[in-house]
């Protein structure tokens, strides 16, 4: 039975003793020049704790599973134990002595002021590796596949002894049966997950296409699904994929650059500390550090083989700078090893990530050690056509989720340890007990506003009470089925009612899930409520609280009755497609009515009956499955939309018209300088409507800041026909706030976004002396006299999970009710909270 980690987390940070940390600081240096020491080894004896000096000699080590004394070492230089104070803060001062014999056989050469790259050993040696890296690579060759086989294991770390004598935590003692010890940082950690999977992976050069056939993947231990309202997303993003050949690495949303790209002269310091010689070939150990500490940059080591093997590389170790602008993050270390064959030259053997994931500074944390073994490599071996056609590079096998037990006995390159092995017992223990479940509900209710009663989902909460001009104060009750319900079926159903209408609304849906991957779902609901045209926020219900504040009043609203029903097809992961029906009949308030132009007369109603169709595309899309939601990961990869409505006479409606909508959304990364998110996106209408079924641009009058609607634009300010827009936001992960001493050391990150909206409006549906067009309402406008323009200036990252923008508007300063700061009109402060490494 699988359990949710992110409950456990919760459980053990709320119980959490305040630990005794023992901080260590200060510089190493030469005892006889005086200059500063890298990549001096300074290790609390006795315990796996301890780092490596920087490029100027310093350290600094808090823990709380410190010991009294450190240990200093570094090749070339005498080992030296000095005693520390456990508890207590304490900066050093330390002199290493040189061991002549030990120098002879390194380079190592640590004054700032001297390091160059001309006539350097360590440079020299890095440049023969750059020049040799295609020709080492195993995409050398023409055709090449080989089996892989991950094992991702998550594990709790960062708790005391005393803390696991908590009252609190009685109930959990078996987890002390599990304990285990970090050769990371010494942490001590129980496991909870382990994922694994085992494919194949081939590949073509040209053209360059390579498929990853899986034939089996299983989840053991806590389930991580609740994870899906955001947490999820965090976890796995530390499950990249890392090629040190690759110029660029992708990790944790930063673009880092390799050790082995042709930038590595430029964006390392490369040091020769150690050399071997094994099977007749010699191997040189190449430390290396960023030149810079804004660099986005790895430090490390590597073993090199010399020109018999092709300067190939045998073993690489990368670990982070703690000054790295990165949230959440307290270690990583990355670990590949590779062998040389005469059939496919050097090849990787394996791969080991180990990440720890620290939410707040001193509380619980996250192990992820990710470890991935390859064998059976085979090359020249060309497949047809047909098998590399496809868009998607990862494809199952029907069976990969049901295997047996003997299946991965044989298919695991190794054989899970005891530790591991003890994972399923101990996630079946953790289940039973009462304390557990309770905590379960706390959490969902926090990530989602729901709260669990048995096989429903009370909520959300948020919306229980609200306000709006035509009801005045509304009273919202809803619930939804849950996954102990039904795996397949689920429905939806809330009842409103406003103080000021009196009058009650009401809605009901069901949902059935065929599959859930790929995705077959069909959908059915009936919806009663108020409606306001173009009134669309992204990150909650219309009927939000937060939503009852706003510039202007909300008079424009109808009420509408809506039937909808659709069938969700997902043809292979990232290309689905949805059609569907939808009848809307839609009535007047007692503050807005249906009133056409020039007569005076006012419809009883609009009838629209729409047929439509829209198809998303999202190539090598990898998503967060929950129980019933689906949460894209954002990578690289662009994703397309395209949609089509039509109402008619046809179709029994009151105005006859087609609806076209596209759009594109890109990632760009773009190394130190940070990233950028682009959308473009563009619509048109064919025929004749009324304004509340025309294009209404996406206003937002809340003091949130939504990515995807124009900040500064009032709800129903513009409408058009036709329309095309571009959204640029660009993240420069602490590129300029580096630069900034004080600033620095808060770790904010400076981010800019602009917004440029064209639309135009046709005569047709804009002749007021139409009176078969409503009449606009006095604030409406179109876009004909010129683009809406907007754009952000911000800061992210403030206490980790806060972004403010000041959002400025450019165009159409004259239209009433429009924020204003400072005596600036158009101008507005704006806040989006947001989880990102």
């Amino acid at each position: 039975m699988r359990v949710r980690l992110s409950v456990l987390l919760l459980l053990f940070s709320t119980s959490f003793v305040q630990a005794q940390y023992t901080r260590v600081f200060g510089e190493v240096r030469d005892s006889v020049t005086d200059e500063p020491l890298p990549f001096v080894n300074i290790v609390f004896k006795g315990k796996n704790v301890g780092c490596i000096t920087d490029v100027d000699g310093k350290f600094d080590i808090n823990t709380q599973w410190g010991s009294n004394t450190i240990s200093i070492s570094s090749v070339g230089y005498e080992r030296k134990d000095l005693p520390v104070n456990v508890g207590e803060k304490q900066k050093l001062i330390i002199h290493l002595a040189p061991n002549v014999q030990q120098l002879e056989t390194v380079e190592i050469k640590a004054d700032k002021k001297r390091y160059k790259n001309k006539d350097n050993p360590a440079v020299i040696l890095i440049r023969k590796v750059i020049a040799h890296r295609d020709s080492n690579r195993m995409k050398a060759f023409e055709y090449y596949e080989y089996e892989k086989y991950e094992k991702s294991e998550y594990d709790l770390n960062n708790f005391t002894d005393e803390w696991l004598e908590r009252r609190a935590l009685k109930s959990f003692e078996v987890i002390k049966n599990y304990i285990d010890t970090s050769d990371l940082n010494g942490k001590p950690f129980v496991p909870m997950l382990i994922k694994e999977r085992v494919s194949t992976v081939y590949y073509r050069r040209d053209p360059e296409t390579s498929r990853e056939v899986v034939s089996g993947n299983r989840i053991s231990g806590f389930e991580e699904s609740t994870f899906s309202q955001g947490m999820d997303q965090f976890l796995e993003k530390l499950n990249a994929q890392v090629d040190i050949y690759e110029p660029r690495i992708d990790l944790l949303d930063k673009s880092f650059t390799s050790p082995i790209s042709n930038l590595g002269p430029n964006v390392y310091r490369y040091y020769v500390t150690d050399s071997t010689v094994i099977d007749s070939v010699k191997y040189t150990e190449l430390s290396f550090l960023p030149r810079d500490r804004s660099f986005v940059a790895f430090t490390g080591k590597m073993w090199v083989a010399d020109a018999s093997l092709n300067y190939g590389v045998r073993d690489i170790e990368l670990t982070l700078d703690s000054r790295i602008n990165i949230n959440f993050l307290e270690d990583l270390r990355l670990r590949q090893s590779f062998e040389f064959s005469d059939t496919a030259g050097w090849v990787i053997t394996k791969d080991e990530m180990t990440i720890d994931v620290q939410p707040t500074e001193k509380g619980l944390g996250i192990f992820n050690t990710k470890t991935t073994m390859y064998r059976n490599f085979k090359t020249g071996f060309e497949r047809p056509e047909e098998f590399y056609a496809g868009l998607n590079k990862t494809v199952y096998d029907d069976e990969a989720e049901d295997r047996t037990d003997m299946f991965w006995d044989t298919a695991r390159h190794e054989e899970l340890n005891e530790r591991e092995q003890g994972i399923f017992e101990l996630a079946d223990t953790i289940s039973q007990i009462p304390e557990f479940l309770t905590l379960t509900r706390i959490l969902e209710f926090a990530f989602t506003g729901y709260v669990k009663v048995n096989t429903i989902d009370v909520g959300p909460v948020s919306s229980f009470l609200s306000y709006n001009d035509v009801e005045g104060i509304r009273m919202r009750f809803g619930f939804r089925t849950n996954i102990d319900f039904h795996k397949k079926w689920r429905f939806t159903a809330w009842a409103a009612y406003g103080i000021t209408d009196e009058k009650y609304k009401y809605h009901g849906a069901v949902d059935y899930y065929f599959k859930k991957a790929p995705r077959r779902r069909l959908h059915a609901g009936y919806t009663f409520d108020i409606y306001q045209p173009g009134f669309e926020v992204n990150w909650t219900d219309k009927d939000n609280i937060f939503l009852s504040f706003r510039r202007t009043p909300a008079t424009n609203m109808f009420y509408r009755e809506k039937f909808e029903t659709f069938y969700e097809h997902e043809w292979l992961i990232g290309l689905s497609s949805r059609a569907g029906v939808r009848t809307e009949n839609i009535t007047d308030t007692r503050l807005n009515d249906l009133e056409l132009n020039g007569s005076g007369n006012s419809l009883s109603s609009i009838q629209n009956n729409v047929l439509s169709f829209q198809t998303r595309l999202a190539i090598n899309e990898k998503y967060i499955q929950g129980r019933f939601r689906r949460s894209p990961i954002r990578t690289t990869a662009p994703i397309f939309r395209v949609g089509y409505e039509y109402a008619g006479s046809i179709t029994g409606s009151t105005y006859d018209y087609h609806k076209i909508q596209l759009s594109i959304q890109k990632r760009f990364k773009l190394g130190i300088l940070g990233f950028s998110d682009i959308e473009l996106e563009g619509a048109k209408m064919f025929g004749k409507a009324s304004y509340p079924l025309l294009i209404i641009h996406r206003g937002n009058e809340t003091i949130a800041y939504d990515e995807r609607s124009y900040n500064m634009m009032n709800f129903l300010e513009f409408v058009s026909d036709e329309t095309a827009a571009i959204m640029v936001t660009h993240h420069f992960n602490g590129l300029l706030s580096s630069f900034v001493p004080l600033v620095e050391r808060t770790k904010l990150r400076a981010v800019v976004s602009g917004k440029l909206l064209y639309g135009n409006l046709s005569p047709d549906n804009s002749n007021p002396d139409d009176p078969e067009l409503l009449q606009f309402p006095d604030r409406m406008y179109s876009l004909n006299n010129g683009p809406y323009v907007e754009a952000s200036v911000g800061i992210e990252n403030l206490f980790r999970f806060i972004r403010i923008d000041m959002v400025k508007r450019f165009t159409y300063l004259d239209h009433p009710g429009l924020s204003e700061t400072f005596g600036v009109k158009g101008l507005a402060p704006r806040i989006m909270l947001q989880l990102t490494f």
